[in-house]
């Protein structure tokens, strides 16, 4: 199982400023709904793989740079932090 968590709220919203964007342009932009986006940033929702690329992309970043990407094997244990 993947796990993605943001690092760095404020440094999230940074990027979707210097793109021009206020927060509900630029999830339009990327597709995702405003209230979904909204709720990734302030660590009320962890998204999906496909919702974090789209968010990266968005902002012209590697995922790795605004995501921590966490694994784990099916016991539970985690097994990389990326």
């Amino acid at each position: 199982m993947v796990r993605l968590t943001l690092k760095n709220k404020k440094e999230v919203l940074l990027l979707i400023a210097k793109e021009g964007e206020s927060l509900r342009g630029f999830s339009k932009k990327i597709g995702v709904s405003c209230a979904y986006v909204s709720q990734i940033i302030n660590g009320k929702r962890n998204p999906s793989p496909i919702i974090a690329n789209k968010i990266s992309k968005g902002l012209n970043v590697n995922i790795e740079d605004i995501f921590l990407i966490q694994t784990s094997v099916d016991n539970g244990q985690k097994e990389e932090v990326i």
